[in-house]
């Protein structure tokens, strides 16, 4: 089995019938100057190829008027195309004019979107006041009308509504859109994105940019209250998405100058065929056995090579034996000399076998005992509270280090380091934990920020320093990035301990979208049954995803499932449980479907039950319906295969 293995797909641009078309073989987007520069569409095409948008995104103004808003929006703009590099960019320039056709003199909007190769959408919405615009009372910027279609919806909050603003800006909830006339977000603080898809098929990822005191810039008295904001428009059939700096009916509140709003709108590289299920060890540590049998023989790595094993980690950031012999975030060389031996064993070991290697990195931690520590973490280092120094990150095996922000000289040291491992050793992939922006009010880096920019920087980089060869294995745990998807090779989505095994355990995250190969952590206790394994393995592979372990319960189970493992990719099409479109009548038997649109349909029924299970198995999908009777051995996979039509 081969990893899925990514490429950078440049846009390229045209004008047509007056609008901008700007598209690579994965999206296409379109550009409207007549509503002001913004989206009128974006398609995914290996999706449902239908524009996400009902209606162009608005960039509008308020003014109050006896208690309410006096809407202007922008419209009426000059478009051109340019280049920077490689990436095509749309710049237009617009008028605003309210529902009658009325002009708000003096302010203009200067929209400028450039397009990445791995799927980004950056904008600069520069709200240009040639006069003092007062009685300001709303400012929206990129409005956005989803698609009722959209089924899951997940917000990364500000630190303001943090819960623990030490961790970061996890998603606190996924929430399940249903298309009724009801608030589904409201908030005075601006979320840092903004995640809406249809499971499975397509979505959208707003993201606001790394310097976000550009969304407290509106003038006043005092601060503006913003407003983060989403639902759902019955007449339009379309979830609204604003992202507010100001929404406040207040006097004194006003525009003057020129304020730029930067944020960006992620696509996803929505692949033609299913990405492959990707069997992976997880940790190339064997640490039941003990310190001194800890490393793996050539035994493990023929169990591992049958099971259908591509990629490895190393990931010993803690001291688990209390020896001190542990890998220091940061820190070269990692082991005493003996040690240092048995890992280019290993590797020599690994290369044999076919199976890639990658070493464990934290994008955010520093280990106090690393080099250049001293010197440069109170000036590198993360604060998250006003008032506050740098934070320490702690496990049950002491301290892994404190956090830092790429947003300063952390990035190239962290680069620099990275280097130094791939350089020395036979690794040619890398495995990113903490992968993921954090929010930062450090004044040594700048205003008020969260690191996206330097984040993907870095992953782009990763890239191009692994090579064609290599893998990018990112872990992404409760903070989902579409951008990061689109450059990964393998995602780790999600650690669940699972109190209750069931087909319906994880998270949306755990299917998502059709971008790269998924893996959920194994959390579960350590006395946990091997029976509770292999429900724990049938789950995962109900949403098309792994478990990151390597226990022989798990490399027996991919072993003797693997040709069902590399059969998905003959597929086109995956919808997990929960999705209503498959269904059993044994709550103890669970069922996905994987088909194309020509009818051919595979349908994974599994039995969690320690007994033989009769079950009826029902889908309804869009190139058919199925159903039939079943029955399925304990604790086992069985595959359906069949041809329906409409």
């Amino acid at each position: 089995m081969r990893l899925l293995h990514s490429r950078r797909e440049p846009f390229t641009a045209r004008m047509e019938n007056g609008k901008a078309v700007v598209e690579n073989v994965y999206v296409r987007c379109v550009h409207d100057p007549g509503s002001g520069g913004g989206l009128s569409g974006a398609f995914i095409k290996n999706g449902s190829n239908e524009n996400m948008f009902v209606l162009p995104q608005s960039f509008i103004v308020g003014i109050t008027e006896h208690g309410a808003y006096h809407t202007y929006k922008a419209c009426e703009g000059e478009c051109r195309l340019s280049r920077n590099g490689d990436n095509p960019v749309v710049e237009t320039k617009s008028i605003f004019r309210d529902p009658q056709g009325k002009l708000l003199e003096g302010l203009f909007l200067e929209l400028r979107t450039e397009y990445t190769p791995w799927g980004e959408a950056r904008f600069r919405a520069v709200f240009d006041a040639r006069r003092r615009i007062s009685d300001l009372g709303m400012v929206q910027v990129g409005t956005l009308y989803a698609s009722g279609r959209m089924d899951t919806m997940a917000v990364q909050e500000s630190l303001e509504q943090s819960g623990s603003p030490y961790m970061g800006n996890y998603v606190k909830r996924w929430e399940h859109l249903t298309p009724s006339p009801r608030g589904i977000y409201a908030s005075c603080h601006l979320p840092l994105s903004f995640l809406m898809f249809k499971r499975g098929a397509e979505g959208f990822q707003v993201s606001l940019g790394d310097d976000l005191t550009q969304w407290e810039s509106v003038g006043g008295t005092l601060p503006g209250l913003q407003f983060g904001y989403a639902a759902f428009r019955a007449r339009q059939k379309c979830y609204e998405i604003r992202f507010c700096p100001l929404d406040c009916r207040r006097d004194g509140q006003y525009l003057e100058g020129r304020l730029p709003f930067d944020f960006s709108i992620a696509f996803p590289f929505v692949r033609e065929k299913m990405a492959p299920l990707s069997p992976c060890s997880g940790h190339l540590f064997f640490n039941s056995r003990g310190f001194e049998h800890r490393w793996p023989t050539e035994e493990d790595f023929a169990r591992m090579k049958e099971a259908g094993v591509k990629l490895m980690r190393v990931h010993n950031d803690g001291d688990i034996f209390d020896n001190g012999i542990f890998w220091r975030d940061c820190a070269y060389p990692p082991y005493p000399p003996d040690e240092m031996e048995k890992l280019d064993r290993t590797l020599r070991l690994a290369n044999e076998a076919g199976i890639s290697v990658a070493p464990y990195f934290s994008l955010h931690e520093y280990h106090p005992e690393a080099a250049g520590f001293a010197e440069n973490a109170e000036k590198w280092g993360r604060i998250a509270i006003e008032g506050d120094g740098i934070i320490p990150s702690y496990s049950g095996h002491g301290l892994y280090g404190y956090q830092m922000c790429l947003k300063s000289g952390w990035l190239e040291h962290r680069m620099k380091t990275i280097d130094e491992v791939l350089s020395k050793h036979a690794f040619d992939s890398v495995y990113y934990d903490w992968c993921s922006a954090k929010e930062c009010l450090s004044p040594a880096h700048g205003p008020r920020h969260w690191d996206i920019r330097e984040l993907l920087k870095l992953l782009e980089w990763s890239y191009d320093r692994v090579g064609e060869k290599g893998a990018v294995y990112l872990h992404l745990t409760g903070e989902p990035n579409i951008v990061a998807g689109n450059i990964a090779t393998l995602v780790l989505t999600e650690e669940q301990g699972g109190s209750i095994i069931g087909p319906e355990m994880f998270s949306p995250h755990a299917h998502f979208m059709n971008v790269t190969s998924r893996q959920v952590c194994c959390m579960l206790p350590g006395g946990a049954s091997n029976a509770d394994h292999q429900r724990y393995a049938l789950c995962a592979l109900l949403h098309h995803a792994t478990v990151s372990m390597n226990t022989r319960v798990y490399t027996d189970f991919y072993a003797e499932y693997r040709k069902e493992l590399e059969t998905v990719t003959d597929y086109a099409r995956h919808t997990a449980p929960g999705e209503g479109r498959v269904a059993v009548s044994d709550p103890r038997c669970g069922m996905s479907a994987y088909w194309n649109d020509s009818g051919e349909v595979m349908l994974f029924v599994v039995n969690l039950a320690e007994e033989p299970r009769k079950t009826a198995c029902s889908a309804a999908l869009p190139c058919g319906e199925f159903a039939c009777e079943t029955e399925v051995p304990p604790l086992s996979l069985k595959v359906i295969r069949t041809r329906i039509s409409r």
